[in-house]
C-alpha cells in the first residue's frame, strides 16, 4: 500500500476536460510526467472489452445517450471525446501505456459484475507494475478477495454510518471515502484499525489541506499540487 502514499492520486488522469480529457491516454501521460499517481474508471462494453471511461452513456462527454455496454470496443475507440481527438481506450492499452512508471488506482463502477471482475483480473495479472482496485460495489471487491487477494482492495464511500464491523468484514486495505465527510467518527475509528484513508474529490486547496491532515492521501483534479 505505500506506494499508493506517497505522492497524490490524478483523479481519472491529468485533465482539464478541454485539451485534456479525463480518463484518456493523454491524461495518462500527463499525470506520468508530473510523477503523480492514476486514478481511472472503468466499465464494460457490449463484447465484453474492459474500457476506461467514467459514465454508463456517453451523454456528457460525446452527446449521445447511448449506453456504453450497448456499445462494442471498436465503435467506442472511434468516439472522440468533447471535440477533440482523444478517444476512449481499453484497460490494455492503458495499461501499456503507463507500462509500470507510476501506480494505478482503478476504480470498478457497478453494475457489470462478475463479468467485469473475471475479465479485469485476465488482464492485469501479467502487469508488472503497482495496482490497486477500489470500488463502491462490495460485490467486486469480495469477488477480488476471493479470488486475487493480493491485490490491495478499497471500499469507496459517501456513507459516514459505515462502521467498523461492516470494513473488518470487508477485509480491505483501505477506504477512499468523500472529503465532504472525512471528519467522522468511522474515518477516527478507522485509523485505529491500520486501515488507509484516501479522499476525494479534492478540487479546491482548502480540500487539499483538509485532506493532509485527516487523510493518508488523496484523490485530486481541477487544482496545482506541486
Amino acid at each position: 500500500m505505500e506506494a499508493f502514499l506517497k505522492r497524490p492520486i490524478a483523479h481519472r488522469g491529468l485533465h482539464n476536460n478541454k485539451d485534456v480529457i479525463e480518463n484518456t491516454i493523454e491524461s495518462f501521460e500527463l499525470a506520468i510526467k508530473n510523477n503523480f499517481l492514476i486514478e481511472l474508471d472503468i466499465v464494460l462494453s457490449k463484447d465484453g472489452e474492459v474500457m476506461v471511461f467514467h459514465d454508463y452513456n456517453l451523454n456528457r462527454l460525446v452527446g449521445s445517450n447511448k449506453l456504453i455496454n450497448q456499445c462494442n470496443a471498436n465503435e467506442l475507440r472511434n468516439i472522440k471525446l468533447l471535440g477533440t481527438n482523444s478517444g476512449i481506450s481499453s484497460i490494455e492499452e492503458v495499461l501499456y501505456r503507463v507500462n509500470g512508471k507510476v501506480p494505478i488506482l482503478i476504480e470498478i463502477k457497478e453494475s457489470f459484475h462478475p463479468n467485469i471482475e473475471e475479465r479485469l483480473y485476465e488482464i492485469i495479472r501479467s502487469y508488472e507494475g503497482e495496482i490497486a482496485i477500489q470500488s463502491f460495489d462490495k460485490k467486486s471487491i469480495k469477488w477480488f478477495k476471493n479470488n486475487a487477494p493480493f491485490y490491495k482492495l478499497g471500499l469507496i464511500s459517501n456513507n459516514p454510518e459505515l462502521t467498523v464491523d461492516e470494513i473488518s468484514k470487508l477485509g480491505v486495505d483501505f477506504l477512499a471515502f468523500d472529503i465532504n465527510i472525512l471528519d467522522s467518527d468511522i474515518v477516527k475509528n478507522l485509523k485505529h484499525l491500520k486501515i488507509h484513508i484516501l479522499t476525494w474529490t479534492v478540487d479546491t486547496l482548502e480540500k487539499y489541506k483538509k485532506s493532509q491532515k485527516l487523510a493518508d492521501n488523496c484523490i485530486f483534479e481541477k487544482i496545482k499540487i506541486n
